[in-house]
């Protein structure tokens, strides 16, 4: 079996393909521009040029391949109906698909959608509806938090089940290597305790040795601020996006999904943080 990783240069793509490598699975890793990724990999993987809003370059990424790690792309114009029709045509009979957690609930994402079209498709599948990302902290959280000490987002007090972007790869992996044990399934991939912002916060002053502080911003406040910063609106709007469910009170759900199809505990986000510590030192 040949796997076409998509997401690469993701946070969980990358993850995915690394966890591929080592169980020495054959594999091919989508990209828009090959020469970059062949200069930063060197021969670490096998790359093929991919880009959704590109049709024309389905069939070269798609030949020989048996399952895919799939995700939706940001960008303008993303043909992901034509892509999962040209990946039935071409013999596709697997896919892994990253989705967000309790997107049975919000049919006004794109997730939603997509789910629908790859069932419509015929190919079987193994949905990953994976919660926050412990990865975000050294993401689109890491400025503040690198100059200013600070996380800042407009995610008030409520909780959220943090999980670590590894540990979403490892069950891709696992369903991609065993595709009919993991036939049309739908797996909610979280942590295994919900914390809030206040807790993450206290946690990373113990891990990093230095205070670090929750602002618990107004969705008003962090849109003047970054605006201020000259971030990008539509990169604002989707990151307040996010983390409205957190201040509702509704992404604090835990699953056990994760242990179930892998035998272990997922990673916690002390864990996380102490692996990553130096980024933000």
């Amino acid at each position: 079996m040949t796997i076409l990783v998509t997401g690469f240069n993701g946070k969980v793509g990358y993850e995915v393909a690394e966890r591929l490598k080592e169980k020495q699975v054959p594999m091919k890793c989508a990209v828009r521009n090959v020469e970059r990724a062949r200069e930063r990999h060197v021969s670490e993987f096998d790359f093929v040029a991919l880009d959704f809003s590109k049709p024309d370059t389905f069939d070269e990424a798609l030949e020989g391949v048996n399952g895919i790690f799939l995700m939706y792309p940001p960008g303008d114009r993303i043909e992901f109906d034509a892509f999962v029709t040209q990946a039935k045509k071409k013999g596709v009979c697997h896919i892994v698909y990253l989705s967000v957690k309790d997107v049975q609930f919000m049919p006004f994402i794109h997730h939603f959608k997509n789910e629908k079209l790859i069932k419509k498709s015929g190919i079987t599948y193994t949905f990953l509806r994976a919660g926050y990302f412990m990865q975000n902290l050294n993401d689109f959280l890491y400025k503040e938090l690198k100059e200013r000490k600070r996380i800042f987002v407009p995610a008030g007090k409520g909780k959220t089940s943090f999980v670590d972007a590894r540990d979403i790869a490892e069950v891709a992996a696992i369903a991609l290597g065993r595709p009919e044990e993991h036939a049309n399934e739908k797996y909610v991939i979280t942590g295994d305790e919900a914390l809030d912002f206040y807790e993450v916060a206290t946690i990373m002053s113990e891990v990093l040795g230095t205070k670090i502080a929750y602002s618990n911003p107004t969705v008003k406040e962090f849109k003047n601020y970054m605006i201020s910063s000259d971030s990008d609106e539509s990169f604002i709007n989707v990151v307040a996006g996010i983390h409205i469910p957190t201040k509702l009170g509704l992404a604090k759900g835990i699953k056990d999904d994760f242990e179930k199809v892998t035998g272990r505990k997922p990673s916690s986000i002390r864990k996380y943080i102490e692996d990553y510590k130096e980024v933000w030192l």
